[in-house]
């Protein structure tokens, strides 16, 4: 039923800080590198906005911008003032291409800018948007892992308890809940984008779409419980052991574990009837292998 889409249980006790140590810095090139064929196969930067202008528009653009105002000293101070709106625009309009927009020569030849005004040559590549989402899913989880912390124990505390005696004990749990809830929130939202991206740009009506379809519904399916995803992690359901081994991201002195949560569980599940409802409406509609299966 997961199909390997659901956050697994080691994403969200990960360490932000151990991850950022463990990279180097050929992986960081990497991962920069990857995000940019990403642009250029699919036409969608890394937060799902269309890319239609390279990254090095604005420099290239402010560089004869300069060239132009030196030779050009003479003109008015409102000629000089429209280039530099002009430039300005220019500069700022990498996701604002408009029908019938011309550009400067030198800029539209320019390799890095002319290769990502034809981005998104591979739209129709279902296997591409699969890639892409599998590397949303694991930027969110550093994404989480960094921007929430989990916060430190105080002495004493005992995970796990049905209730805490001690005042400090209780406010500390309460906070432990909400840094997970944060956690799972971030992930989710960023995950759920990633899928809507995928399909409104191409995936959900290419071949092989049901791939897309369907693993957009089991993992927002995951959110509860139902398929081993972040939604049921507790410290009876996961073997949190066997995790800390194998995961070198982990601490080797791992955080408390999630306390129960009926509130955030309660929500979720009606956040993922909601969506699944958004889902069905809308995959019903496409043509694709397995529909009957879908309805």
């Amino acid at each position: 039923v997961d199909q390997g889409v659901a956050i697994p249980p080691s994403g969200l006790i990960a360490d932000g800080d151990a991850i950022r140590a463990r990279m180097s810095e050929r992986q960081r090139r990497y991962d920069a590198r990857l995000d940019e064929l990403f642009e250029i196969c699919l036409g969608v930067d890394r937060d799902g906005n269309p890319v239609l202008y390279g990254s090095d528009h604005s420099a290239h653009d402010q560089e004869n911008g300069a060239a132009q105002d030196d030779a050009d000293d003479a003109d008015d101070a409102d000629n000089a003032g429209g280039r530099n709106n002009n430039q300005s625009n220019h500069g700022n309009s990498r996701n604002e291409l408009k029908q019938n927009q011309t550009l400067p020569l030198p800029t539209a030849t320019n390799p890095s800018i002319a290769k990502t005004i034809l981005g998104g040559l591979a739209k129709h590549s279902t296997d591409l948007w699969l890639l892409y989402i599998r590397k949303q899913t694991r930027d969110s989880i550093r994404t989480a892992a960094a921007e929430t912390k989990i916060p430190v124990p105080p002495p004493g505390y005992v995970p796990g308890a049905m209730t805490q005696t001690s005042v400090i004990h209780s406010q500390y749990e309460e906070s432990l809940r909400l840094a997970y809830r944060e956690r799972r929130e971030k992930m989710r939202e960023k995950v759920t984008r990633a899928y809507e991206v995928a399909l409104e740009h191409g995936a959900g009506f290419a071949m092989n779409n049901h791939l897309i379809w369907k693993r957009y519904a089991n993992f927002v399916k995951s959110w509860t419980g139902t398929a081993g995803g972040v939604g049921d992690i507790t410290a009876e359901s996961v073997n949190y052991a066997a995790i800390i081994a194998s995961d070198p991201d982990l601490p080797s002195n791992p955080p408390p574990l999630p306390p129960f949560d009926p509130t955030f569980e309660h929500t979720s599940a009606q956040k993922q009837l909601n969506q699944l409802r958004f889902i069905y409406q809308r995959g019903v509609t496409h043509p694709m292998t397995g529909l009957d299966q879908f309805w």
